[in-house]
């Protein structure tokens, strides 16, 4: 095979602006690969962005790959494309693709390289030295590591000898050979950012600036690889006390966090308010006044939640959770769909009951004929689903392209959606495993599991790779399941999850609070991955007992205290019906204005009070004066006495007819406190 550079030079050759007799460039004394050189430069100046010359289409001639997915590809359309025109070897400052993207000719783009920097000069030297696919031995990509040196992040990248081309032209001679295990500063090179510029905003060029309070991480991304530093600017809160003794292992490492950040641990809220918050989040309703009477004498968190999770409502109400998780169509869905959705629903329920933990669930979800997974027909898109649903990876951009943003090759994705490809008949009455074919060679895919926290990838023997399959998503050798897992549960309790997006977890989206996170992982494991076991881990924190406070306030932003948060639809129906006594006819709608709307001028609470026979009517009737029915009210919706202010306020319409008393319960159902976890 003709290596690149004599492949310019064939071209070079016989156009009427090179003369045949033109000498042969000399290369400069240094090594050149054009995957680690020359594209980074191409991606870190936005050249192969979806925006420029990395669109479908390509722009103004020119077509990259996207996110310099493909080097073959953008090799050739620099190099070799329309008989090499863009690179100029006799005189390499005159190469169309510098004097573009230095601004001397005309450009959509304009300027792009700095003139006279390290891009520009790395460039030059590349032509200079023949525009090759790699000049010297053929370098792999090992590892990235990243630190702060004064104002500025430095990037570190490892390399070591390639064991063979990766998909790329023929390499020319060998000529400086690097030593194996090379680390170079690839800062002029590395694409930097920070996770929160308000705390740290760093440039282009990897200079950083300080800004506000808080913690944020620099990163840089260099190749596929990721690689990041934490910043941590404490507050200058005057509050905020030395970390106390804790026992327990999810309170140390919040206090450890809190500490760090120069945050104080907040003291906790009173028992009828955690009594309320055990109630809402394990079955969905407030706690009835003789619940909450017997956990304001002794609030007893562990015996509450032994006897809760024993209820109906929790599995019912966990089921859901479950659902969403699953992506489960929404109940009431009609058509063949619909009824899946619902049977799969009614598992969950049923799993949830007789104790499945969460582990043995998912194998359902993987393993369940007609369930879950094979409501999914194309096999990339079960892949994308068990990605993001069961290992908590958003690998769907990998589908097209590498992986912008993570280490996901395209070539990865394609070989784990094959193992998602459907049974197919063998002929002999049984099935095969079944295959996919690629798109462009047409050739068969080796199905191949992911590679995942240092386990190597590997393939599935198995004629139905089900059982393999479901062994691999759920923990063999890794834990990304359990992460996802106890992210996902954290997010159910607190309203948001430690990693945000809930199903973005990669080195680039770090957790807000690390040690939490293996604090929950480290209860996952030791208990098997029983949700009682890690819900009541969690309940049993102080971190759970926090009070809320404003969501933009750094309290909330750092776990220092809780969100208040919406009811979901279904919960919020579901406390109704269990305050009011009688089942609600009718749904609301997810948008929290249309919800607030509907409450407010649509008839479902005014039907539901009107209609009689409700608790409301009994509270009223049974309760001799306006003070006793009022503090009965507030207990039964709002689970705590009134307070000074609302008793004087509201006293005298508890003293007037069931209408007026009927009327202050729909003002209180719809009221902001009744409709949030707080």
């Amino acid at each position: 095979m003709k290596s690149v550079l004599g492949s310019v030079l064939l071209v070079a050759a016989t156009s009427t602006l090179w003369p045949a007799a033109t000498p042969r460039p000399v290369p400069p004394p240094r090594s050149f690969d054009f995957t680690h050189d020359v594209l980074p430069v191409l991606q870190r100046y936005g050249c192969s962005s979806a925006y420029c010359h990395g669109s479908a289409t390509g722009r103004a001639g020119l077509k990259l790959s996207l996110f310099g997915s493909d080097p073959a590809a953008d090799h050739a359309a620099l190099a070799t494309q329309l008989g090499g025109r863009r690179v100029d070897l006799r005189e390499p400052d005159q190469s169309l693709v510098l004097q573009k993207a230095l601004g001397r000719l005309d450009h959509g783009g304009g300027r792009r390289l700095p003139r006279d920097g390290s891009a520009h000069h790395l460039l030059r030297d590349w032509i200079a030295a023949g525009a090759p696919w790699s000049h010297g031995e053929r370098r792999e990509l090992q590892a990235l590591h990243v630190h702060v040196r004064g104002d500025r992040v430095v990037a570190e990248a490892t390399f070591g000898a390639s064991q063979a081309p990766r998909g790329g032209p023929a390499a020319s001679e060998t000529r400086n050979q690097p030593d194996r295990g090379d680390v170079v500063d690839v800062s002029d090179t590395a694409l930097f950012s920070s996770t929160d510029p308000t705390v740290v905003e760093v440039d282009a060029e990897g200079r950083f600036e300080l800004r506000g309070e808080g913690q944020a991480w620099l990163m840089a991304r260099f190749g596929n690889l990721t690689a990041l530093t934490r910043i941590v600017r404490p507050f200058a809160r005057a509050e905020a006390a030395a970390p106390r003794q804790t026992a327990h292992a999810l309170d140390r490492e919040l206090l450890a966090h809190l500490g760090e950040l120069g945050l104080p641990h907040l003291p906790p809220v009173d028992s009828r308010q955690l009594a309320r918050r055990l109630h809402l989040d394990l079955v969905g309703r407030p706690p009835t006044p003789q619940e909450l009477d017997v956990f304001a004498a002794k609030p007893d968190v562990p015996a509450t939640i032994a006897r809760l999770v024993q209820k109906r409502e929790f599995a019912e109400v966990w089921a859901a959770h479950l659902a969403r998780w699953f992506e489960l169509p929404e109940a009431g869905d009609e058509g063949p769909a619909g009824a899946a959705a619902a049977r799969s629903r009614d598992a969950l329920v049923q799993a949830i009951g007789r104790g499945d933990s969460l582990p043995a669930i998912a194998r359902g979800v993987v393993l369940g004929a007609g369930g879950v997974l094979d409501r999914i027909g194309d096999a990339r898109d079960r892949a994308d689903f068990a990605g993001r649903a069961l290992l908590g990876m958003r690998i769907g951009c990998a589908r097209c392209h590498d992986h912008p943003s993570d280490r996901w090759r395209h070539e990865e994705h394609v070989a784990f959606s094959a193992c998602f490809a459907p049974p197919r008949p063998d002929g002999a009455g049984g099935t095969m495993a079944g295959a996919m074919f690629d798109t462009e060679s047409g050739e068969r895919v080796e199905p191949r599991f992911l590679e995942l926290d240092g386990a190597l990838a590997r393939g599935s023997t198995a004629a139905d790779r089900r059982g393999e399959l479901a062994d691999f998503l759920v923990g063999s050798g890794h834990d990304a399941f359990a992460r996802n897992a106890c992210n996902r549960v954290f997010a159910m309790l607190f309203g948001r999850g430690l990693v945000e997006p809930i199903d973005d977890h990669r080195l680039g989206n770090p957790p807000l609070a690390a040690g939490l996170l293996a604090a929950l992982v480290g209860e996952f494991h030791r208990t098997g991955g029983q949700l009682p076991a890690l819900l009541a881990f969690v309940m049993t924190s102080g971190a759970y007992a926090a009070p809320a406070a404003a969501a933009d306030g750094p309290d909330a932003a750092y776990l220092a205290a809780r969100t208040s948060r919406p009811l979901l639809p279904a919960t919020f129906l579901r406390a109704v019906t269990a305050v009011v006594g009688r089942d609600v006819q009718g749904a609301l709608p997810a948008s929290p204005l249309a919800r607030e709307l509907a409450l407010r001028n649509g008839p479902l609470l005014h039907s539901l009070l009107a209609g009689g026979g409700t608790t409301i009517d009994a509270t009223f009737e049974v309760c001799g004066t306006p003070h006793e029915r009022l503090v009965e009210l507030w207990r039964l919706l709002l689970s705590r006495p009134p307070r000074a202010g609302e008793e004087q306020r509201f006293l005298p319409i508890a003293g007037q007819d069931l209408a007026a008393f009927r009327d202050l319960a729909w003002a209180v159902l719809t009221g902001r406190e009744f409709g949030h976890h707080r």
